[in-house]
């Protein structure tokens, strides 16, 4: 969970000891941000066929488990931006620890699909103050040129956190129903967040506060807000998060019913372990920052946005181990992109971050909500080619907004921790 900029060395100036233990800290803390966060947010998607079959209601209406958390999440995070002005960041992702903690053991307890569709929306809103907020703590809380590599660290820990999730719900669901499934993730994520809680840092960050003269005004959230949408390589790189963990949420979302049906016929657990694949993500996200050292943020992402199409492609193929492939260099070019494009984010807010970063934060999970659902008509329609020709759409518009953004390397490059 550390990584080589955070490690102690003999040679480590007593005087910078406090950094880097206080570095070392938060990125087991952005770990524990990560895995419980993606952990509950996706752990349904393993168990959309039993949800489907259990409920009596069609894929693309089971698939709404998924995307009302993320809905949530994504409606969440302004007002949770908006507290931790207020509070401090730490401390809003203390309250929104607690309360995914809560959610998280009596949400599936809920009658009816629709009572547990609501129930997810309101988990995905606690959990809102997470991701919202954890990429903004990192720049407020590490120096520069360490940053990129504790936000590609907590990018790694979302792919683990998105793998437990669907490898601990699978299991028992089988033995014990999904809903019990659903409850033994809650289990495990209410471990996770109380871990969190203590581990994040107390007050605010040193000499990390914009000064103002005497007689001065705080720029309001909205001020910032609007500077931000003005700003077209911020919301290029919104929307190419956006697209891309769109793409991401179609095929996991979806894959299951194909390799449940003919000719696979694969029992569910087996099916999850395809989600094996995340760990590409982790490696992918854990290597973004230094292939942008070496290639400009630009190319990297132009890279993500290629491995997202053309694995989505190889996975038309008949061959079960020729899917898992292209699954896996999908989810690669997802997470690899994920990671450099919040980076920038971050770097190129340089004031109202919090704002910039929950802005991201908000397009990204509006895509895996909107995409994810959408996927499911297209799946009701032509099958499974019509899911694949929904993600390499997807790729290919985020391919052209980053082609079309020279600034995405040039400016931010210039103020970013990861690119620097």
């Amino acid at each position: 969970m550390t990584t080589t900029a955070t490690r102690p060395t003999a040679l480590t100036p007593a005087r910078e000891l406090p950094q880097v233990i206080g570095e070392r800290r938060l990125a087991a803390a952005l770990w524990c941000a990560g895995l419980g966060t993606f952990a509950l947010l996706y752990a349904p998607q393993g168990l959309l066929t039993d949800v489907s079959a259990s409920l009596a209601v069609s894929p693309s209406r089971a698939a709404l488990l998924v995307s009302g958390a993320t809905l949530g999440l994504a409606a969440s995070v302004i007002p949770w931006a908006w507290l931790s002005d207020r509070i401090g960041r730490p401390e809003a992702m203390r309250v929104a620890a607690v309360a995914s903690a809560v959610l998280a053991v009596l949400v599936p307890w809920l009658p009816g699909f629709e009572m547990l569709v609501a129930g997810r929306f309101l988990q995905g809103a606690a959990l809102g103050g997470i991701p919202a907020l954890a990429i903004a703590l990192v720049h407020d809380w590490s120096l520069p040129a360490r940053a990129g590599a504790l936000a590609g660290s907590y990018v790694a820990a979302t792919s683990v956190g998105g793998l437990v999730g669907r490898l601990v719900s699978v299991p028992v669901a089988q033995h014990l129903g999904w809903r019990l499934g659903l409850v033994a993730v809650g289990a495990c994520l209410t471990a996770v967040m109380a871990l969190l809680v203590f581990l994040l840092p107390p007050g605010s960050p040193r000499g990390r506060r914009p000064h103002l003269e005497v007689g001065a005004r705080r720029p309001s959230q909205l001020t910032h807000l609007r500077a931000h949408l003005r700003d077209r390589t911020l919301v290029a790189l919104f929307c190419v998060g956006g697209l891309l963990v769109g793409g991401l949420a179609a095929i996991f979302n979806y894959l299951p019913f194909r390799l449940e049906a003919p000719p696979y016929g694969l029992a569910p657990t087996v099916v999850s372990l395809v989600f094996l694949t995340y760990l590409a993500g982790t490696v992918g996200s854990r290597l973004a920052g230094a292939l942008s050292d070496r290639w400009s943020p630009r190319t990297v992402l132009v890279i993500a946005c290629s491995l997202m199409g053309v694995g989505a492609v190889v996975t038309l193929a008949r061959p079960l181990l020729v899917v898992v492939a292209g699954v896996t260099v999908l989810t690669l070019g997802l997470f690899v992109g994920h990671a450099v494009a919040a980076s920038r984010v971050g770097a190129r807010a340089t004031t109202g971050r919090a704002q910039a970063t929950a802005l991201y934060t908000v397009v990204y999970y509006a895509g895996a909500s909107l995409f994810g659902w959408v996927a499911g008509h297209a799946w009701g329609l032509v099958g499974w080619v019509g899911v694949v020709g929904l993600v390499v759409a997807l790729a290919a518009v985020a391919l052209m907004l980053v082609l079309s953004v020279p600034t995405v390397t040039r400016t931010c490059a210039a103020s970013g921790p990861a690119g620097s």
